[in-house]
């Protein structure tokens, strides 16, 4: 009995001591289980922020609300994250507004009738705006990494522009200059078929320029083409000259022939023949010469006293009809055809100057083809309907316009007529600028060789806007 209680003891204390070391283990296991997840649950949290912003993302983040350091420290990394969000949001706006303004400026520089041009010290191109390739006729975008010394007809140009920044970066910190500034006068331009306009034949520009050095030592070049104001002045200055011509010579000119005259009349029958015919001469040339003087101030006159241009609907063909039969005598030097587009609406002038203008353009045509073999002058109206404009062209089959008149053929007083006085072209000038017209005069080619000369006037119509 007592081996059998023994061996039943035994039993049970095994029993219990297996149950125990069970339970020991799985508490054992249990607890490691919950510490183990207390400490892992923060690393990985940790792990799968770390991991989501090395790959960019920058949403917030969940943190632990514990008061351990591993909680506490979700709660530092998912603030940090959302300062890097935030400051990624403001880097996002300043980049945002960093593009916005470079396209703002870009488009302020693609509209500017200026041109910019901005090189490194040693005159490379960095970049250009479409006014630069405007005003200068040359695809400037084609040459940026280039330097501007390089462009064919600039050599002097870019020389110039090169001394004037050498000048003001040596006396810059001297005077405090911020920038400076000086006119050019381009002789010939290297014209690329690409950007050449309707005005093949200007090839003298006057610029005004300004230059600047930027922050990052690149030089900034801004020019703009001032041609058309300096003739405008030199117009205004010779305005001035015609009234005092007419005010200071005029006067004197009528005694001067009829004492000429009065001197032959009371010494002819006194002289012997050969003193009368010298007298007779003399007082021919004179009587000449104060005609020419006359008609040389009555132009100038003529010139300054133009009045202000009324315009009104004016139908432009009828107009040339009228004034053309006076140049169809088979006295004139040449031929005169012409050609008028039906479809022409009426124009904004004043037909009285038109009238002018048409008359000075036939009349500088015919005497063109004086001499000629085969002269021919053509007069022609079309009307654009893209433009709403009607244009007038005269040409002829002269000798053309020098080149040295042509860069000038506009200003008073320039002509290639022993006895002009230029301001044929001159008053036409005038008047299309009352007109608001484009005016437009070259020479016509033909294998290379002057066949001619051509001037055309583009008229606003009574129903188009004014595009200029």
């Amino acid at each position: 009995e007592r081996a059998l209680g023994r061996e039943g003891l035994r039993s049970m204390y095994i029993g219990t001591l297996t149950l125990s070391l069970f339970l020991a283990v799985f508490g054992a296991v249990l607890l490691a289980v919950l510490l183990g997840n207390q400490l892992a649950r923060p690393l990985l949290m940790l792990a799968a922020g770390v991991r989501d912003v090395a790959a960019g993302d920058l949403s917030p983040k969940p943190a632990l609300q514990g008061r351990d350091e591993l909680e506490g420290l979700t709660r530092s990394f998912a603030d940090m994250t959302q300062q890097l969000s935030d400051t990624r949001e403001a880097l996002d706006r300043s980049m945002m507004q960093v593009h916005t303004s470079r396209a703002n400026l870009q488009t302020i520089l693609d509209n500017l009738t200026a041109g910019v041009i901005v090189m490194h010290a040693d005159g490379v191109i960095q970049s250009t705006n479409p006014g630069a390739t405007r005003i200068l006729r040359v695809p400037l975008a084609a040459w940026e990494g280039r330097v501007l010394g390089e462009i064919e007809g600039l050599e002097e140009f870019a020389e110039r522009v090169r001394d004037e920044f050498k000048s003001f970066t040596s006396e810059q910190a001297q005077h405090e200059l911020d920038h400076w500034q000086q006119s050019f006068e381009l002789h010939s331009t290297a014209m690329s078929p690409a950007v050449q306009t309707t005005d093949d034949t200007r090839q003298h520009i006057t610029l005004l320029a300004r230059g600047a050095v930027l922050p990052n030592q690149s030089h900034l070049l801004v020019f703009d083409d001032i041609s058309e104001i300096v003739s405008a002045q030199r117009a205004q200055a010779w305005g001035e000259v015609a009234r005092r011509l007419a005010h200071e010579i005029k006067n004197p000119l009528t005694p001067i022939q009829l004492s000429a005259e009065r001197l032959a009349l009371k010494l002819e029958h006194k002289l012997n023949e050969p003193d009368q015919a010298l007298l007779g001469k003399s007082v021919r040339t004179i009587v000449d010469q104060v005609d020419a003087m006359k008609r040389l101030v009555n132009e100038f006159r003529d010139y300054a006293r133009l009045p202000q241009a009324e315009l009104v609907p004016v139908d432009l063909n009828a107009l040339i009809q009228d004034l053309i039969q006076l140049y169809l005598s088979e006295h004139q030097t040449a031929p005169v055809h012409w050609q008028l587009d039906p479809s022409a609406p009426r124009i904004l002038g004043d037909a009285q100057q038109l009238r002018q203008v048409i008359h000075n353009l036939l009349q500088n045509a015919l005497d063109a083809c004086e001499g000629l073999p085969e002269p021919e002058v053509h007069v022609s109206t079309h009307y654009s309907t893209i433009s709403q404009r009607v244009r007038l062209t005269v040409r002829d089959s002269g000798t053309g316009f020098p080149e040295t008149i042509l860069k000038r053929a506009f200003e008073p007083y320039v002509t290639t007529k022993p006895k002009g006085t230029g301001l044929g072209l001159a008053v036409v000038k005038k008047i299309a600028d009352e007109h608001r017209a484009r005016l437009d005069v070259k020479n016509l080619e033909v294998n290379g060789q002057v066949q001619g000369a051509q001037v055309s006037l583009s008229f606003q119509t009574v129903a188009s806007p004014d595009k200029g």
